[in-house]
């Protein structure tokens, strides 16, 4: 489902998966992970998972 957007170059946007598979070193300090734990604990549905890849 798409929803209103703030951003100035489009007028909607869509995010369809949430949460992501660590492959690599670079992802011990991941800002998507902190921000989703963030989120879950908001109350946001979509990130209910934590961080687990989500369709």
């Amino acid at each position: 489902m798409a929803a209103n957007s703030s951003i100035e170059w489009t007028e909607a946007r869509w995010n369809p998966t949430t949460g992501c598979s660590k492959i690599s070193l670079g992802c011990k300090n991941c800002y998507a992970e902190k921000l989703s734990k963030r989120l879950n604990a908001m109350g946001v549905q979509k990130y209910k998972n934590d961080f687990k890849f989500t369709e």
